[in-house]
């Protein structure tokens, strides 16, 4: 009853009704959008394999470089639901000329120009998020972020497969247009009902903006980015080898693979509010590098299988680093820049970003050279580089904040 009550104590604070509706749709939004790229450029439009990497690579550069810069300004100068507002309104531009254009050269500028801005909603909302939280004065941040990360992980458990259904049906066209409708009605919701707090508020403090590549140098921050960098690839590695590595080494199914990515997005659910009520008791630092600890067996013990089943239950290895990391990894990088969340969401989500830009290249080409099975192990040696390099960070939320205020200018 106790963990129920803090559950429900959720939504006493401001806006998390709508945050929640708002994440879910976004999330359904970009699951239904995301996995279906490659296939989009490749049968769609014609690319080769070369230039769809052009393409997948510059979306994903645009992606770094816009939220970034949408990142800091949201901090210091515009309001943070109006970077919400422009970045939404860039995705319903950007997936209705989808749905027309098919010249190379044209869609890159699309993706560069839309797409790349469409990438800040996703950091901005749980900026935002983190904003109401402190300004309700509610305790339970951590729990308050990991909840619309459950959220926005539920939305990959079904979007992906209603996808899949409106591309049978109504093709590429069909699959963009739903995606544009369903960033419209995220749109209305923001302008209808997230308030526009007064971004000055760090400029009357007299608190001055962070030098971004000073605090980007310090070891500590560039340890904590180097080790979720290589989480974040070891990940992505690891969804992109997992089918081929069931179907081709291990002469599985396709059924077989949907069932392990089911088992773990089922499981991964209920974990995320076990870890929120978990980052209220323990450090969030020391929860992390368990979570690099679980991806280390998970990922070697997948390497030493000799048969598919065997790795059903090891899904709950791959829930759990899934929970902690990426459901701690926001509020634990707003721990960071506790004064410029829209920042620290952005870092975080930039690592994902390039995670994901990486690890389908190194794990085709290690796969190549070797086989799928090396990939696994691969993965298992990032991450224990990752752990390693967490164990450098022992600082305190506060001494975070005095490196933070050390590195302003």
């Amino acid at each position: 009853m106790h963990k129920l009550r803090q559950v429900l104590a959720l939504f006493t604070i401001p806006n998390y009704g709508i945050l929640i509706v708002s994440t879910l749709l976004l999330g359904i939004c970009i699951s239904f959008t995301y996995p279906f790229l490659s296939l989009f450029g490749v049968d769609e439009v014609g690319m080769s394999p070369s230039y769809l990497g052009y393409f997948m690579s510059i979306t994903a550069i645009s992606s770094v470089l816009i939220s970034t810069v949408l990142g800091r300004l949201s901090d210091r100068y515009w309001g943070r639901k109006w970077v919400i507002i422009l970045s939404v309104s860039a995705a319903i531009i950007g997936y209705i000329l989808f749905i027309y254009v098919r010249s190379y050269y044209a869609l890159l500028i699309i993706a560069f120009l839309c797409l790349g801005t469409a990438s800040s909603a996703f950091p901005q909302m749980f900026a935002y998020a983190r904003e109401e939280v402190n300004r309700s004065g509610a305790k339970q941040a951590d729990m308050a972020i990991n909840t619309l990360r459950m959220f926005f992980s539920l939305a990959w458990v079904i979007g992906p497969a209603i996808a899949a259904l409106l591309l049978t049906s109504a093709g590429f066209q069909g699959l963009f247009l739903s995606a544009a409708a369903t960033y419209g009605i995220v749109l209305v919701f923001v302008l209808v009902f997230l308030k526009n707090p007064n971004r000055q508020e760090n400029v009357q403090r007299n608190e001055p903006p962070v030098n971004l590549r000073k605090f980007l140098l310090k070891p500590r921050i560039a340890g904590v980015l180097s080790s979720f960098i290589l989480l974040s690839v070891a990940s992505a590695m690891s969804l992109v080898n997992l089918p081929l590595y069931v179907t081709r080494t291990l002469q599985g199914s396709q059924s077989d693979v949907g069932l392990l990515f089911s088992v773990a997005a089922a499981v991964e659910i209920p974990l995320l509010i076990g870890v929120g009520l978990l980052a209220a008791k323990y450090r969030k630092s020391n929860l992390i590098k368990i979570g690099a600890i679980f991806a280390i067996a998970y990922y070697a013990l997948v390497a030493a299988t000799p048969i598919v089943w065997a790795i059903v239950p090891m899904q709950f290895l791959s829930a759990v680093t899934v929970s902690i990391i990426m459901g701690l990894g926001i509020s634990y990088f707003q721990d960071l820049l506790p004064q410029e969340p829209g920042t620290a969401t952005t870092l975080y989500s930039n690592t994902s970003v390039i995670g994901n830009m990486l690890g389908g290249i190194i794990a085709g080409s290690i796969a190549e050279w070797f086989d799928f099975r090396v990939v696994f192990i691969a993965c298992a040696v990032m991450a224990a580089a990752a752990f390693l390099l967490l164990l450098f960070d022992r600082e305190s939320s506060a001494q975070a904040i005095e490196e933070h205020n050390s590195v302003s200018t």
